[in-house]
């Protein structure tokens, strides 16, 4: 209990927690435990935009796992303050329902504002022996911007850290991926003579189809870099039939689990033509099956179907692996990230993801951890 607790010393607390804490998580748990304990209420929560959606971010005093708990902008109280931007109070002398599922007799809901952009909110609820006031309303109003306050400061600082590795990769590639396309170019050049010079040892011209796949993986991770840090996708269309992209991506897909217990499968109902970079839409699903295999540990099933619908191919990616954590599936496609993987960049599925809007398509993920995963891709079919 904090009731008697003078404001200026909430003020310094929270402006030293901003100071020490750079963990936005830990840091909003903080500033709505003072909230909830200085106002003398029995629960605060921070919620955040996420789309058209509300997500908690942040609770205390909240009696039930709010991890995955969303409601829609625009709907319930929470809703309404974070489409109009402005306070919503709330006191009641019989109990009310709230959308998180509990009863409530006073209830304060505050947009979070960064400039004129609304965030999110912060929700306070059931006064204690008691009902908002004024004080109360004032007091809540700092609460939020010290919430809002944080969040811009950490989104600063993740920006700050995210161009200081930019420039780091700039600096990288600048000195070396010239020199490294060139010595790809080489080993091509040599490959090709040796695929003249084998033409009749099929055998031996299966080994060299493995390495032209490798070198492929090695020059799609030199160009993911160069991508990434140029920040912008240059693409060179032609029209390309999908039978032919599937055929492809099936021949490479074949080498990379030959040596695997892994079950590959690729189909599509109806051909049809795309207007695409077929190299980056090769990397795109080179990307994407090097993942599944990594997260079938040598041992499982991929699966790609294409179906033609309304004006886009649909491509489903599925393995059976080990599934991404439900706390990261949002994080996915930062760059980057890397979920604890021993190999790779981080930067694989970040591309990926830039790829398919610069042809004017969408990605995006389904997984249960332990269970699956499937990324869905939409193409726009060639008009």
């Amino acid at each position: 209990m904090m009731k008697n607790k003078d404001f200026l010393d909430i003020l310094v607390e929270i402006s030293e927690m901003m100071n020490d804490i750079t963990d936005i998580d830990s840091l909003l748990s903080r500033i709505v435990e003072l909230a909830k304990g200085y106002l003398n209420v029995s629960r605060v929560s921070v919620m955040l935009k996420e789309g058209d959606f509300l997500k908690i971010v942040a609770g205390a005093g909240l009696n039930f796992d709010y991890k995955d708990f969303k409601i829609k902008v625009g709907e319930g109280a929470s809703g309404l303050v974070a489409k109009t931007g402005e306070t919503l109070v709330v006191n009641e002398s019989k109990n009310m329902n709230s959308e998180f599922g509990y009863q409530a007799k006073s209830y304060m809901c505050i947009p979070l504002k960064v400039k004129e952009n609304i965030i999110g909110v912060l929700n306070i609820t059931d006064k204690v022996n008691d009902y908002f006031d004024e004080n109360d309303v004032k007091i809540g109003k700092y609460m939020a911007s010290q919430c809002a306050l944080a969040i811009e400061r950490y989104n600063l600082y993740e920006e700050e850290k995210k161009s200081e590795k930019l420039k780091l990769i700039g600096k990288f590639t600048s000195s070396i991926a010239h020199d490294i396309k060139n010595l790809l170019n080489i080993i091509q050049g040599y490959v090709e003579l040796l695929e003249i010079e084998l033409d009749d040892h099929p055998a031996l011209k299966e080994y060299i189809d493995s390495i032209v796949t490798e070198l492929k993986m090695i020059h799609g991770l030199t160009l993911d870099i160069l991508d990434f840090s140029k920040k912008n996708i240059m693409l060179r269309r032609d029209e390309v039939r999908l039978s032919e992209l599937i055929s492809e991506i099936k021949k490479h897909a074949d080498i990379m689990i030959k040596f695997t217990d892994i079950d590959f499968t690729i189909s599509y109902e109806n051909d049809t033509s795309l207007f695409i970079d077929k190299e980056k839409i090769f990397r795109v699903f080179m990307n994407l099956i090097n993942n599944s295999i990594e997260a079938l540990n040598g041992k499982g099933v991929i699966k790609i179907d294409a179906k033609v619908m309304d004006e886009y191919v649909v491509f489903e990616v599925y393995d059976n692996g080990i599934g991404i954590k439900k706390e990261n599936i949002d994080k996915i496609f930062d760059p980057f990230f890397t979920s604890g993987k021993i190999k790779g960049t981080g930067l694989g599925l970040a591309v990926t993801k830039e790829i398919i809007i610069a042809h004017g398509g969408e990605i995006s993920v389904e997984s249960e951890e332990g269970e699956y995963t499937k990324f869905i891709i939409k193409l726009p079919v060639k008009k």
